[in-house]
């Protein structure tokens, strides 16, 4: 997992940031967006692909017990979507596709669970997370959508109706899919948790174990027709079988810069 946020920025400049009085507080719109380049630099180095490539699958896939809320099976390249109500039911979402290779970026996520998001099934070697992008959201995230298969975009990421539109658009000319946890006008496909409920107590002992959500779906396009679905969580696919062995063996983080 790569990690990037405000206090790396800072131990990047090292002494001679600090010895520079008339450095303005914080990272700089430059600095933010160096960062971000870098992170999408090294997952195209990584996966040998090449921004704009022609070839690729048009179809993210899911795992099979989500694809009936898609309106094609999958998460289609250069849309938008949102996931309201759940970061379980957005990590499992997309579960399938870092699982089969792709890069995903979570911007705006401060308190994202890793083991979570490894029980969901995400590879996190994959995964570049931006904490906490600050003004710079905007920046952050376009410059992702230039490399990176899958950007999330999460609740603390400030955003604009103007950046919204701006980044759907950059999203659709990358060939590359935005995600977001947060309201987002002209999304594809709007999935919406309705309520949810637990389940694996028996008679006042035990753990809760599954949840069942309730999940309307909403859109334009493919997706204009509503419908309603009922999936459980976590996907018994990748439950993992003992949580302490993952809590054990946590995934290493890496400076980047």
């Amino acid at each position: 997992m790569t990690l990037v946020d405000d206090t790396l920025l800072e131990a990047l400049g090292g002494p001679a940031v600090a010895a520079a009085p008339a450095r303005p507080a914080g990272p700089t719109h430059a600095e933010r967006t160096l960062l971000a380049r870098s992170v999408l630099r090294r997952a195209e180095l990584s996966a040998r692909r090449v921004p704009g490539s022609t070839g690729e699958e048009k179809l993210l896939p899911v795992p099979d017990e989500l694809s009936g809320l898609l309106p094609f099976g999958g998460l289609q390249r250069g849309t938008a979507v949102v996931v309201d109500g759940s970061t379980s039911l957005l990590l499992a979402l997309l579960s399938e596709a870092s699982r089969t290779g792709a890069w995903i970026a979570m911007v705006g996520f401060p308190r994202l669970g890793v083991l979570a998001a490894a029980e969901a099934g995400i590879d996190l070697g994959r995964v570049a997370l931006v904490p906490s992008p600050g003004p710079d959201a905007a920046a952050a995230v376009a410059a992702l959508l230039d490399g990176i298969d899958v950007v999330v975009v999460g609740p603390q990421a400030a955003l604009t109706d103007a950046d919204r539109r701006r980044l759907t658009s950059r999203a659709r000319e990358r060939g590359n899919l935005l995600v977001a946890a947060q309201p987002w006008a002209g999304a594809h496909v709007v999935l919406t948790v309705r309520e949810g409920t637990w389940s694996g107590m028996d008679q006042g002992a035990g753990y809760l174990r599954r949840r069942r959500l309730t999940v309307e779906r909403s859109g334009r396009a493919g997706a204009s027709r509503g419908i309603e679905r009922q999936v459980e969580l976590p996907l018994r696919a990748h439950a993992v079988k003992n949580p302490r062995q993952v809590e054990k063996t946590p995934p290493g983080l890496r400076l980047v810069g």
